[in-house]
């Protein structure tokens, strides 16, 4: 009984749990988004320059952040100073931010802050950005040289050193948000500009499109003020942004309801009112049409409408499609080892691999799986001991963090996130294939699906565990939109609000 309240209590939580960790660590959280411009298409014509001349002039801009109902909710605080070091001019560019969510009946704050130095010449040299919230806290500190990005994560009282290739030679700030507009040229109706974009939450170069809408005049701070409207496109996602004449961001809206809009330093210092948070709930529950589903079941067809285009979910030996409609069947008990698949080269080097948040070659983390395994020899029973050992240990909690395996295991608690990197981490280092899923999962407590994270072992055949809800084999209720490490995550939110599921059969 007390184990039912336990996953009861979590399946509560995922929808908030994937406010934090989808929206607002990988949207609001990635104030420090720093992009290099690649080239203006064909119909602007214009010059590149290093830097924005807005980021070469002393700016203080405050914005509040403010949810559907308009409740605020949070703060964004960005400043440029000029400076001078070692004979080159540049500026000092800083943001700062802070975020209350209810949860729970409990408010949460998360706190960011993160500063860069740019030079007139070369762009982005050198920045730092923290992420913070109650116990939970990851620094990443990193210098560009040469074309390549050198990043140290600091984590769980540990150091993790990252390189990353960048290609061209300047590298430029975005406020996140949709605030990649801070470093274009300035844009008439109608034209654009394309960027390569580097995401350092995710560690993903992806491309940037800004695009100028029309001229508006548009309300701020009481007083009216011409703009032009821009919309900024990044990973599938689009949002609109109204930067002044001076080049000054004054809103931004995002594709949830989310809304930053300019503010006084009191307005955004100001205590937060009291209000519903409900409403993040809301917006992530996804009520389904059809059959009603129930925990437990071992075969589901569903119909999926509204998926992103070009991105169809992935199919599998579990998941299996026919135009719109998926089925899914529950795996039965692998068989003997002897009987095992093995995955072809590449396949198997992806779902072995260490990376920065999926340590799996840490020695913490590799001498843990050994004393978790112990001295058994088969692959299933040896992914069912590491399954045993993360539900059983990782206490079942919210955390608005980016999942880390070596913060999960310092803290010993999360929801489905942190559950999942850890378990990924120590498979991985068990020598076992296994992977990441991203997708949704049926609560028979609020009658809805809501999003999920789980991870799939390759043992003969793809296994789907769940050590969040208890489940040594996933039930069939679990639909599999992504799969794969971090940089895939943000991937999930154009589904946010599109997706419809319409249950056509239940076993």
């Amino acid at each position: 009984m007390r184990q039912r309240k336990e996953i009861q209590e979590v399946l509560r939580r995922q929808s908030a749990h994937l406010i934090a960790s989808a929206i607002i660590v990988f949207w609001l959280v990635m104030m420090a988004l720093f992009v290099r411009r690649e080239g203006l298409l064909p119909l602007l014509g214009a010059s590149p320059r290093p830097l924005s001349r807005r980021i070469l002039e002393p700016m203080d801009t405050w914005m509040g952040v403010y949810l559907p109902n308009g409740a605020r909710i949070g703060f964004v605080n960005t400043t440029s100073t000029p400076d001078i070091r070692d004979g080159e001019v540049g500026a000092v560019v800083t943001v700062t931010a802070r975020l209350r969510v209810t949860l729970m009946a409990l408010p949460t704050d998360v706190f960011i802050a993160g500063s860069a130095w740019f030079t007139q010449v070369s762009g982005l040299s050198e920045f730092s950005f923290k992420v913070q919230s109650g116990d939970h806290f990851m620094r990443v500190v990193g210098t560009v040289d040469q074309g390549l990005l050198k990043l140290d994560i600091h984590t769980a009282g540990e150091v993790i050193p990252f390189e990353f290739p960048v290609p061209g030679e300047n590298l430029l700030l975005s406020g996140g948000m949709g605030t990649t507009t801070l470093n274009v040229p300035e844009l008439e109706p109608g034209q654009e500009v394309l960027m390569d974009a580097f995401d350092p939450m995710t560690f993903m170069m992806g491309k940037a499109r800004v695009k100028c809408i029309r001229e508006e005049t548009i309300e701020v701070m009481g007083r009216p003020v011409d703009t032009k409207l821009l919309t900024t496109s990044h990973s599938g996602i689009t949002s609109r942004v109204w930067v002044t004449q001076d080049e000054e961001i004054v809103r931004v809206e995002t594709p949830f309801g989310f809304t930053l809009r300019k503010v006084t330093a009191q307005e955004a210092f100001r205590p937060f009112g009291d209000h519903d948070s409900s409403i993040l709930l809301d917006a992530v529950a996804l009520q389904p049409t059809g059959k009603r589903p129930f925990r437990g079941a071992t075969r589901m067809s569903v119909r999926l409408s509204g998926t992103v285009p070009g991105h169809a979910p992935p199919t599998d030996n579990v998941q299996t499609a026919s135009g719109e409609v998926y089925t899914i069947t529950a795996s039965h008990e692998p068989e003997a080892a002897a009987a095992a698949t093995p995955l072809p080269d590449d396949a198997r080097r992806d779902a072995l691999k260490s990376d920065p948040f999926v340590q799996a070659d840490h020695a913490r983390i590799v001498g843990l799986a050994q004393d978790i395994i112990a001295d058994e020899t088969d692959p299933w029973r040896q992914a069912k001991r590491l399954y045993q050992w993360v539900f059983e240990k990782i206490r079942k909690e919210v955390v608005f963090s980016v999942p880390s395996a070596l913060e999960v295991l310092e803290t010993g608690e999360g929801d489905c996130n942190e559950h999942t990197v850890l378990y990924t981490a120590l498979a991985r280092a068990a020598g076992l294939p296994t992977r990441i899923a991203i997708g949704l999962v049926w609560s028979n407590d609020l009658g809805g699906f809501y999003y999920h994270a789980w991870p799939e072992v390759h043992v003969g055949d793809w296994v789907r565990m769940d050590p969040t809800l208890g489940q040594v084999i996933a039930d069939a209720t679990h639909i599999k939109l992504l799969e794969g490490n971090i940089e895939t995550w943000t991937q999930l939110i154009p589904y946010i609000g599109q997706l419809q599921v319409e249950v056509l059969s239940i076993e």
